[in-house]
């Protein structure tokens, strides 16, 4: 509803959110607007997340000069306002209170006013097309966007997204080209009398081989994706059009279905089943922020899908204007070639570049074996002013940049690389248990009381310090064991006065 002109309605934050059990609502002024989050078993009045930035809406003389002279019937202008939310931070109703004492049901807040002033200053100087906002826009915020965006989202969603669909499009594009190609290349060679059975079989069989590529994929490099997800983000979309570029070329050799549809297949199912590994894993974790990853993924299906339908005419335009040039000129098979490496070029080089950004976009608060490392290095060089946030340690670790330096220390390595043998195992496993008794292992009570981890090198392996892991090491265990690797990677490289 709108307020007289004038009059501006404000926010209340700074509190932590409390059931209705344990704090008391009571009733505050107009300029206030408590938020009452609703479940289905339950409704608990409370207030916005601390921090939250102010956002108000502009005033607009005229129209509040309207609205004041000819208010609502029954409603009342004084008292409090309720925003009922669900669970997931999304707006639901707006109430207040009628002259009565009843509820009043209220239109909903206008998208602008969810805009922070600093959003709204940026697009105050454009106009036409150039200030829409899908944003704005309440029903697309709802189909398209997360519950409660973008309190219950990661700072760096709405950049990656804004990749990651360009990324979707041109990937969708391939998808409509390439199965053409695989169609027409399945019909350009068998035999005529055998067409239906011949195609039926090959269809299957390469459909087959893709099996073999997700039980390869999934044990072998579901860690690595954990561990590195930028990296394999970019190596799995890589591969992906690896794939697809083999089953592009698939027509120019009818005679070769078989074997080159099956192995962009396998290129492409490997591929397939790392990207799923990251969407569904750890993207999906590090973007959800308030219990939502399954909105957060269903999301990226809706837009997924939206996509899709705008990529099919587009790519059956590219592939007709593609064949009927092989058509019009088959004895310009050069001419041919270049028309259709410039079309298919393009979207494949659209599809890198928005993946490479999308990796290049992200920024992981947690601290994997090398964004540890590299902290601990940092703050041997610099101290504790040295230690950079999360932010400048995302853009210094880049998509493919070295993860690791020539002297860093192997975190959590195997024996081979700690100790030359099991007599050089066991004394480093001494040195773990008195470094910090002081020769004495165990407390009053008998409980181990060493170090969790045990710290050597292996000469063989250029002298790098090695860091062993104890089972029940815990998170300042681990801080520990890199601070001392880093340490000593400064210190005796070979010898036995390593340790």
């Amino acid at each position: 509803r709108s307020a007289p002109a004038g009059t501006r309605r404000g926010r209340l934050a700074g509190t932590r959110r409390m059931s209705a059990a344990t704090r008391p609502v009571a009733i505050v002024p107009r300029d206030v607007a408590l938020r009452v989050a609703s479940t289905r078993a339950r409704r608990v009045v409370s207030a916005p997340l601390r921090g939250r930035t102010e956002r108000r809406r502009a005033s607009h003389p005229a129209r509040a000069r309207t609205r004041a002279s000819s208010p609502r019937e029954g409603r009342s202008d004084d008292g409090p306002t309720l925003v009922e939310t669900s669970s997931g931070g999304q707006q639901q109703r707006r109430w207040g209170r009628t002259p009565t004492g009843g509820f009043d049901r209220l239109p909903p807040k206008r998208p602008e006013e969810e805009l922070s002033a600093g959003e709204q200053a940026a697009s105050g100087g454009r106009s036409g097309f150039a200030r829409w906002d899908p944003r704005l826009s309440p029903r697309l915020r709802a189909v398209f966007l997360p519950a409660g965006y973008p309190d219950t989202v990661s700072p760096d969603y709405a950049p990656f997204i804004r990749w990651h669909l360009g990324s979707l499009m041109f990937r969708n594009i391939l998808e409509v080209i390439t199965a053409q190609s695989l169609l027409v290349a399945l019909g350009m060679g068998s035999t005529p009398g055998a067409l239906p059975l011949t195609a039926a079989t090959k269809w299957v069989l390469k459909d087959g081989i893709g099996s073999l590529a997700t039980l390869a994929a999934g044990s072998l490099g579901g860690q690595k994706c954990d561990e590195d997800p930028k990296r394999w983000w970019m190596v799995s979309n890589a591969f992906e059009d690896v794939a697809r570029v083999i089953e592009l070329v698939t027509p120019a050799a009818p005679g070769l279905f078989l074997p080159l549809a099956a192995t962009a297949t396998f290129v492409r199912t490997a591929a397939l089943t790392g990207r799923g590994s990251l969407v569904n894993g750890s993207l999906m974790q590090h973007f959800a922020r308030n219990e939502n990853t399954a909105d957060v993924r269903a999301r990226l299906e809706v837009q997924g899908r939206w996509l899709a339908l705008v990529a099919l005419p587009v790519g059956i335009g590219i592939f007709r204007t593609v064949s009927q040039s092989f058509a019009n000129d088959p004895e310009e098979p050069f001419r041919d070639v270049a028309v259709a490496v410039a079309f298919y070029g393009s979207v494949v080089i659209g599809h890198l570049v928005c993946i490479w950004n999308a990796a290049k976009v992200l920024r992981f608060e947690t601290l994997n074996r090398a964004r540890l490392v590299g902290q601990a290095r940092a703050f041997r060089d610099g101290g504790a002013d040295a230690i950079a946030d999360f932010n400048a340690a995302g853009e210094s670790e880049g998509v493919f940049r070295p993860r690791f330096s020539s002297n860093d220390p192997v975190l959590g390595a195997s024996l081979p690389d700690a100790a030359r043998d099991w007599a050089h195992l066991e004394r480093l496993m001494g040195h773990a248990r008195d470094s910090h008794s002081g020769g004495d292992s165990r407390s009053d009570s008998g409980r181990f009381i060493g170090q969790r981890f045990a710290l050597g090198w292996n000469p063989s392996d250029g002298g790098r310090p090695a860091v062993l892991l104890d089972a029940g090491a815990t998170p300042r265990d681990v801080l520990a064991a890199a601070l001392a690797g880093v340490h000593a990677s400064t210190g005796v490289r070979d010898g036995d006065d390593a340790e």
